[in-house]
């Protein structure tokens, strides 16, 4: 384009000069003509901008991270004169468009439309738009181009992943399979070996048959309340300070993080308990598939604004959650407050799991991972390269 306007301005030039030396109704025709070029394709590109038409639409308006959904636009030349260049910019900073190699400059003859079906992946979590962004219009000469916004853009939302895992590889070892059966299926009441003379009602399944045979009458095993195990999960949502992308994954990392291990504790009857800081300190217990649903949905609007530190929320949660016997942290931050808080929750006796979601790890963290591991708390990095399901599988 920048050359075209430059040989139109030599173009002018040379006739004007050709003009004034030698006059005559050809030299000064060339020089109005020069003239009248750049004004003819002006008018004719802003013409276009009014006339011409694009429609866009999309399989669905709520969809799932990573996903492939429908979409397709269309351009369309309602006019009676041909529109000789359009191009689509589509927004990409958040979304991709697929069969990209296929979006094109496009001619429009008169009353004709052109339309790319395709499939549109949201690759982050949140609200926003998605799909057509500006339409560049260029005259036949390419020698201008009027940008057009558009206005239809397609606002999606966009939930999370939920990652299958088949297990959680990094949970400490069992206390007491009574008390901290963790991620195994408990019972609410089992059975234990002190028995007691049968009552009419009690089922068939809990008569000790061999004290019953000895003794020579019925007697049933008593029950006794075994409590489940129960898992505590603290998500940091404090702000992150990096670059936009990175910002983004982290935030991801953390909420897919989250929410792969509460749905692995739903599956095998596990309770769990999920801390936040949101306008207050949150707090979510898991227990059902429901829990679970309105849980995953609250995901979508957690903003990474937290003013309350990760160290500050395990302290206070841990004077009412004194019988927990497991925690699990994950953060985007290691810091040496934290460090003394986790040890002194190791010193009160109870287990920690620390998930770091960071590529690069400084040499004092690198001191202080050391020196957690030696106090037994099994620490666990997610990188951006990483795919979390291998990571909590290991």
């Amino acid at each position: 384009m920048l050359i075209n306007r430059i040989l139109l301005l030599i173009f002018i030039i040379a006739s004007g000069v050709f003009a004034s030396f030698y006059g005559g109704n050809v030299s000064y025709a060339l020089f109005y003509m020069s003239l009248f070029i750049p004004v003819v394709s002006l008018s004719y590109t802003f013409y276009v901008y009014v006339r011409f038409r694009i429609f866009q639409e999309i399989g669905q308006r709520v969809v799932v991270k990573g996903d492939l959904v429908p979409y397709s636009f269309t351009l369309a030349n309602e006019d009676y004169i041909t529109f000789r260049s359009i191009k689509v910019n589509f927004l990409h900073d958040k979304s991709t468009i697929t069969d990209v190699q296929d979006i094109k400059e496009y001619c429009l003859l008169p009353s004709q439309s052109e339309t790319l079906r395709t499939n549109l992946r949201c690759n982050y979590r949140g609200e926003y738009y998605v799909g057509a962004n500006t339409v560049d219009i260029i005259d036949y000469l390419y020698l201008f181009k009027i940008t057009y916004p558009v206005s239809s853009k397609l606002k999606v939302t966009v939930l999370p992943r939920v990652i299958q895992i088949p297990r959680i590889g990094f949970v400490p070892a069992l206390k007491d399979t009574k008390n901290s059966p963790y991620l195994r299926n408990a019972e609410t009441d089992a059975m234990d070996i002190e028995t007691r003379r049968y009552n009419s009602g009690d089922s068939r399944k809990q008569i000790h048959w061999k004290v019953s045979a000895k003794r020579n009458e019925l007697f049933s095993r008593k029950n006794i309340s075994n409590p489940k195990s129960e898992i505590i999960i603290l998500m940091d949502l404090k702000r992150i300070h990096e670059d936009t992308l990175s910002t983004l994954i982290t935030e991801d990392q953390i909420i897919e993080s989250g929410l792969a291990i509460a749905n692995y504790c739903k599956d095998n009857n596990t309770r769990v308990k999920i801390y936040y800081e949101q306008s207050g300190v949150k707090a979510v217990s898991v227990r059902s598939k429901a829990d679970f649903e309105l849980f995953y949905q609250t995901t979508m609007e957690l903003h990474f604004q937290s003013q309350v530190s990760l160290e500050e929320l395990l302290s206070s949660i841990q004077i009412y959650e004194e019988a927990a016997d497991f925690y699990m942290l994950i953060t985007h931050e290691l810091t040496f407050d934290l460090y003394k808080t986790m040890l002194w929750i190791c010193e009160n006796g109870s287990d920690l799991s620390l998930l770091l979601i960071k590529d690069e790890i400084a040499p004092e963290e690198e001191d202080i991972i050391k020196s957690l591991k030696q106090s037994g708390i099994v620490i666990k990095l997610i990188t951006r390269e990483d795919e979390i399901g291998e990571v909590l599988n290991a």
